[in-house]
């Protein structure tokens, strides 16, 4: 055998070890990968997720536009369109942290999560005492309660909202006051008439009263420790020790469902719908893919909630149960939320309609919905299933109707009337972006490119000992061609002799 061909068998073996390598490696590394996540992910004390867990590292942001009516009289006595300016954002720094936190046998720990607010003036348009002109959900959730009494009693309260103070159908409030609350007139006035038919009413109110330093519930989640697999990790198990809400009319509609929306199982593919529990909208909910995304230099993907989620029972028949009374549906992208709201007529909605019908989009002077500025998303990455980034987007509003013998409402048109949208956001931080790349995305990177470049080195070996005998006998033939035509021409060039004839035909 000669050394050519020697040189090459040697190339065409270590090329196809290469190759054969680069292969193994692949779902090898992908394996240990997945066993080291799965070792990592679970929930359990003296870990660094579990301190993670309890007091999130990443700043979190609460930040809210409020819609400043700007024609009352005209909507309230000629049944005008309402037209609003948007204010905002006032901002606020969210701080969580987690208490009463038991671990059970079953791979499951409850807790609460105390959430506390505190305003950031350097990222807000104004203080937080800046006022705006609004609807007065109290009057109107007080005739709401009383659309089905008796028309005495109807009589009754319309005489004493004609002589309260604050009892108008649209009042001043400031940033603060319609977050967390104030001292409201007609309430204190009502109370005692409420409690005769078991109705009861605080002395103030807020659409957020009594969520700065409280929290929302007890809730008990799976821990994805080998009990139940990490396929379930962050998954709500119960909240509140219920499975279901006990608002909706289906137990589809009525199911909790989904983890809080800060961490999802792992190994998240993009057919996957990813399941999101909230008590700010007193239902689950899901998100799906939408498209890939980067985030501080690491690939996420990014999931939004698709428009079928909040879509009118007449196209999407699993939202019957949504119907608040049963039967009694709203148009597509708002949902009515009164059956968890203590009977206030609140609905909620994406930002400035987005997705809505445009009966309700155009049911107010001033809505410029954009998909861009007002969709909620989530950018998760695909492996840990951590979330990197959050806009969780909503906006809440009030459903005005006429009610018999409660003489303020009686010549407004029925208008679902935005009062504010706030936007929940947290980006996660430098530091724990470093962090997650330098423990994962940089050893994942270099390895992959370990396993590609091995079959690369490997084929271009492989070629080059299949190449190089080819172009060794080409090269050959060549050699040989040239010899003979060499020989030829020395041929053709000697001095004719004795026995070569002097004239050649």
């Amino acid at each position: 055998m000669s050394r050519s061909v020697k040189c090459s068998v040697f190339f065409l073996v270590f090329g196809a070890i290469l190759i054969i390598l680069g292969c193994v490696l692949i779902p090898v590394f992908h394996n240990f990968i997945h066993n080291e996540i799965k070792k990592q992910i679970p929930l359990k004390k003296g870990s660094t997720s579990y301190t993670n867990w309890v007091d999130p590292p990443v700043p979190i942001y609460f930040q809210v536009w409020v819609f400043d009516l700007v024609n009352p009289l005209e909507v309230t006595e000629q049944g005008a369109t309402p037209a609003v300016f948007q204010k905002g954002p006032y901002s606020y720094r969210e701080h969580r942290h987690k208490v009463n936190i038991s671990f059970f046998d079953n791979g499951t720990v409850a807790y609460r999560e105390k959430r506390s607010f505190t305003f950031d003036r350097e990222m807000s348009v104004g203080p937080e005492n800046e006022t705006f002109t609004t609807v007065n959900l109290p009057m109107i959730t007080i005739a709401e309660l009383l659309r089905y009494e008796y028309d005495w009693l109807q009589e009754m309260v319309d005489a004493l909202l004609e002589v309260v103070n604050d009892a108008e159908l649209f009042l001043e409030l400031s940033i603060a006051d319609i977050l967390w609350g104030y001292e409201d007139n007609l309430m204190k006035a009502i109370k005692d008439i409420a409690n005769r038919f078991n109705h009861t009413f605080a002395d103030d109110f807020g659409l957020f009263y009594n969520t700065n330093g409280s929290d929302d519930g007890m809730y008990t989640i799976f821990t994805g420790s080998d009990v139940q697999g990490v396929n379930k990790f962050n998954m709500i198990d119960k909240w509140n020790s219920k499975t279901s809400l006990g608002y909706w009319n289906t137990p589809p509609c009525d199911m909790i469902n989904g983890t809080d929306g800060t961490m999802f199982p792992p190994f998240v593919e993009k057919s996957d719908n990813l399941y999101i529990f909230s008590t700010d909208i007193c239902r689950s909910i899901y998100a799906s893919y939408e498209k890939p995304v980067t985030q501080k230099g690491v690939d996420l993907y990014r999931f939004s909630v698709p428009p079928v989620v909040f879509e009118r029972a007449s196209l999407n028949e699993n939202n019957a149960g949504f119907c608040t009374p049963p039967g009694n549906c709203l148009p597509s992208g708002v949902l009515n939320i009164s059956v968890c709201k203590s009977g206030a007529p609140v609905v909620i909605s994406n930002p400035h309609f987005l997705e809505a019908d445009t009966e309700i989009i155009e049911g107010v002077i001033g809505m410029h919905p954009n998909k861009e500025e007002h969709e909620t998303v989530l950018d998760v990455d695909p492996l840990t299933g951590l979330v990197f980034n959050a806009q969780k987007k909503l906006q809440l509003n009030a459903f005005l109707q006429r009610v018999n013998h409660i003489r303020s409402t009686s010549n407004i048109k029925e208008t679902i009337f935005p009062i504010m949208w706030l936007n929940e956001s947290a980006l996660i931080d430098n530091k724990s972006a470093n962090e997650y790349k330098s423990s994962l995305v940089t050893p994942i990177k270099v390895t992959q490119a370990v396993q590609y470049g091995l079959i690369v080195v490997g084929a271009f070996l492989f070629i080059c000992a299949l190449a190089f005998p080819i172009k060794h006998r080409m090269s050959q033939k060549n050699t040989d061609a040239l010899v003979d035509i060499h020989n030829d021409r020395l041929t053709n060039d000697r001095p004719p002799t004795e026995r070569t004839n002097l004239i050649q035909s």
